[in-house]
């Protein structure tokens, strides 16, 4: 069987307590870890014993992992708790598949079903609300930035169509919001890391260093030039159909280490959005789908993965990352069927999501002290 990639962090328990933040902070989202697959659950997944639960709530308990940040703490279930200078952030680990390890250059999506609409061009945001492309240099590292930043770009685009076009197929006018060029291309910052430390959690940090840390800002980073090393982002559980959804105002940050296919990009930024909330009609729990061929759909042993199929939607390619929410019904929708899931709660083609432009909306106003 082949196993896709890319794990979250959703917990439902857990995510309503990391949401409370740190006094006199924006209340962070939770973070999600989404490296690409494995064969299996870690170990210990799933023993949701009262043990497990009370886990990660005193400092001792917190030590270092290179792979995460410099204080971690394993709170079981696959999850474990990032303690960073902005808040609490809750993650779940794991490595890239072999088939996409040493990739080094991009994936192209086959086109889809006839639109109702023509696709949209990305969108460039001028105000904050906006996906920011950042290349990092690790600090002892070569810089690349003369074919990183080509790859991002393309990346991006080709993000955009794949959003746009799903969108365009049920009637949906929309593009991502992006900081541009002078020319109206997606923007690229090229920064040199402080250190060499490639954890989301030095990450984090160091997108503050660099002043790219501002609200309602996500940032997709790209960390060094080799091969494909997985992805993680800060995501959130916040189901609220509305503008006020924690997704909106807090800094995103998106990792994706080394050169994998352009969907590990768009995958980390379906995280950063909301994708894939817990209660939705095929999630596994642990912020994936079932439904497969699907960029946000992976076997991810979460407590209701064992519904995981992979024939829901066909590949015409064999590619298991051919759609864009395969159903329409988990997590993205621009027009949803009065009373279903996504017309009742987060919709990442909604109005309300500020990362998303669509002209027919107009502009969506955040409630004071809104935040994540």
């Amino acid at each position: 069987m082949h196993i896709k990639k890319l794990l979250v962090t959703i917990a439902a328990g857990v995510i309503t307590a990391s949401a409370l933040g740190v006094p006199g902070t924006a209340a962070p989202a939770a973070a999600v870890v989404a490296d690409q697959g494995r064969a299996g659950p870690a170990p210990d997944a799933h023993d949701h014993s009262s043990a497990d639960l009370d886990r990660c709530r005193r400092g001792a308990e917190f030590t270092p992992d290179r792979r995460l940040g410099d204080r971690v703490c394993a709170m079981g279930d696959g999850q474990f708790k990032l303690r960073t200078p902005y808040g609490d952030r809750i993650a779940h680990l794991d490595a890239p598949t072999a088939a996409d390890r040493g990739t080094r250059d991009s994936l192209t999506v086959a086109a889809k079903e006839p639109a109702a609409l023509a696709a949209r061009a990305h969108h460039c945001a001028t105000d904050s609300y906006r996906i920011q492309l950042v290349y990092m240099i690790p600090a002892g590292g070569r810089d690349a930035s003369a074919t990183m930043v080509p790859l991002m770009r393309q990346h991006f685009l080709e993000s955009n169509a794949m959003v746009s076009n799903r969108a365009a197929e049920y009637g949906g006018d929309l593009s991502l919001r992006v900081v541009c060029d002078n020319t109206g291309q997606p923007a690229v910052r090229v920064v040199r890391s402080s250190t060499n430390d490639g954890n989301i959690g030095a990450i984090d940090q160091e997108i503050a260093r660099q002043g790219l840390r501002a609200t309602g800002q996500d940032n997709v980073v790209y960390w060094g030039d080799g091969g494909c090393g997985g992805g993680v982002a800060f995501g959130s559980g916040d189901a609220r159909p509305g503008v006020e959804n924690s997704v909106n105002n807090a800094p995103g940050v998106a990792v994706v280490t080394g050169r994998c296919p352009f969907t590990y990009m768009l995958h980390e930024q379906g995280h950063s959005m909301g994708a894939v909330l817990p209660g939705t009609p095929n999630g596994s729990g642990a912020g994936h789908c079932n439904d497969d061929a699907d960029v946000m759909c992976y076997k991810d042993g979460g407590p209701r993965s064992d519904g995981y199929r992979s024939n829901v939607c066909p590949s015409p390619n064999g590619n298991l990352d051919y759609y864009w929410d395969c159903n329409v019904n988990d997590y993205f929708h621009p027009n949803p069927p009065a009373g279903s899931y996504l017309a009742t709660n987060w919709n990442l083609a909604s109005c309300s999501n500020r990362m998303i432009y669509r002209p027919a909306c107009g502009t969506a106003s955040l409630p004071r002290n809104a935040g994540r």
